[in-house]
């Protein structure tokens, strides 16, 4: 992928993550990116739990493709504006490609 069509899909994902962050204290934001092998894409939620409620989750995107090296530039590209805990969902025994590490344990 070129690195303009990167940086067009981490700003899509910024801005939409801007939208629904405002920070106050005491709330919890967590990123969750879900690997969708039927639909070919990354699907991308802002979760958000205000103290003493049920957690929320809101969608802030898709990343068209299932290219591993492009979930993990777009990703550094979003992880750079927002410092948020990143849990992956079905992304069982897949490394990341620059480091080889595994991106997720699946949960037994």
């Amino acid at each position: 992928m070129n690195k303009q069509w990167l940086r067009h899909q981490a700003n899509q994902l910024i801005q939409q993550i801007g939208r629904e962050f405002h920070p106050q204290h005491g709330m919890r934001y967590l990123l969750v990116i879900v690997r969708d092998p039927y639909a070919q894409r990354f699907n991308w939620f802002l979760n958000v739990q205000h103290p003493h409620q049920n957690q929320r989750s809101h969608p802030i995107g898709v990343v068209p493709t299932l290219d591993l090296p492009t979930l993990e530039a777009v990703q550094y590209l979003v992880r750079r504006r927002y410092q948020f805990t990143v849990v992956y969902r079905n992304f069982n025994q897949l490394r990341w490609p620059t480091t080889g590490q595994l991106i997720s344990r699946s949960r037994r």
